[in-house]
């Protein structure tokens, strides 16, 4: 004899499956999860790409003081200031600041680009007036250089690479060392010897 069944009644023994808040779930967990992974992942790329500009930054930087120091700039140290790219060397995204002494680098934004200031200008006025007068009192056997290079900021790290190395004067002004050693010896420029003979058959 069958049972009728009551409004109340359960069916037993269906097919068994998933719920749509369990669908739900599984799609958010599966979403965060895949966010989280991109995040990692970019942070990654972020990082690779600082450690390289840093690492391309320092390799460039030793380079410019290798080439000051074999006095290969030796006309733009006249003015304890040397700019310029490395475009030359297919970076032209990365600049360079070299200063000589006690002078300071410029102050520069994000971008490179320099912000100028009436007051620091005057400071650094009065250091170079300094910096020159002392340097004409007694000559200095070694000069301080520093070189910062600049390249493309990325995300809130540092966007610039600062060396300093102290070399010998008369390496940084070849020129004026000798110069400065040709007048030491009598005072006097040397000069040629010329011959005032003349010939004839």
């Amino acid at each position: 004899m069958k049972r009728a069944r009551g409004p109340g009644s359960k069916i037993r023994g269906g097919t068994s499956g998933f719920t749509l808040v369990e669908v739900a779930v599984t799609i958010v967990i599966v979403g965060i999860t895949l966010v989280a992974s991109l995040q990692v992942l970019q942070g990654a790329k972020i990082t690779a790409a600082q450690t390289r500009n840093e690492r391309i930054a320092r390799e460039f930087g030793l380079y410019t003081l290798g080439r000051i120091e074999a006095g290969l700039y030796w006309e733009e140290v006249s003015d304890l200031r040397i700019d310029g790219t490395y475009a030359d060397e297919g970076h032209g995204e990365f600049t360079f600041e070299v200063v000589l002494g006690d002078e300071s680098f410029r102050d520069r934004d994000d971008f490179g680009i320099e912000r100028f200031d009436n007051w620091k200008q005057r400071d650094a006025d009065r250091k170079a007036q300094q910096t020159t007068e002392e340097a004409e009192e007694e000559e200095q056997a070694y000069e301080k250089v520093r070189v910062k290079v600049l390249f493309p900021k990325i995300s809130e790290f540092k966007n610039e690479v600062v060396l300093e190395r102290w070399m010998d004067w008369r390496r940084v002004h070849p020129e004026e060392g000798a110069l400065q050693a040709g007048k030491s010896t009598d005072g006097k420029a040397e000069t040629a010897p010329t011959s005032s003979g003349s010939t004839g058959n």
